[in-house]
């Protein structure tokens, strides 16, 4: 049986359990889909403080002498479950991460290609401008030119 003194700090505790995660929450440090497990588990506790009657119950069903055992259970459970949940989103995130990884690397090899793409060019037209043929003799306008002086 749960005494009124265990009662009124379990209903505390579960109220500042949701003003933590109401908290977090407002200051955009706890996602809002990853709140609703918090706020769901926060909530089965709730009922199990208010109605001990049904933790009562619970464990006379699943064979647990005393209901503060059960509780034990249930809070055991609902962390099992929690972190079921976020090694799941774990394992998630971390297939995103890699994939957009891939695509970073994908695209940082092409802005290197286009850079020295860009390079080469800047390069050969310095070296135009310079008076120095960027292609072999016969295959640039300046060679043309030379080529039909030397007919005259």
């Amino acid at each position: 049986m749960i005494t009124g003194r265990f009662q009124f700090f379990a209903i505390a505790a579960v109220v500042l359990f949701f003003f933590l995660v109401l908290l977090l929450l407002k200051q955009k440090r706890l996602s809002l889909r990853y709140s609703l497990l918090w706020l769901l588990s926060g909530v089965i506790m709730l009922v199990l403080a208010v109605f001990p009657g049904l933790l009562d119950r619970f464990a006379r069903l699943i064979g647990i002498y005393s209901s503060v055992n059960a509780l034990f259970a249930v809070i055991f459970f609902c962390g099992l479950m929690l972190m079921i949940s976020f090694t799941a989103i774990v394992s998630r995130e971390k297939q995103e991460i890699v994939r957009s990884l891939q695509r970073i690397a994908i695209l940082e090899k092409r802005i290197r290609d286009l850079e020295a793409r860009l390079a080469e060019g800047a390069a050969g037209g310095a070296a135009r401008e310079a008076g120095k043929p960027e292609e072999p003799a016969g295959t640039s306008p300046a060679g043309d030119s030379q080529r039909r002086e030397a007919k005259l």
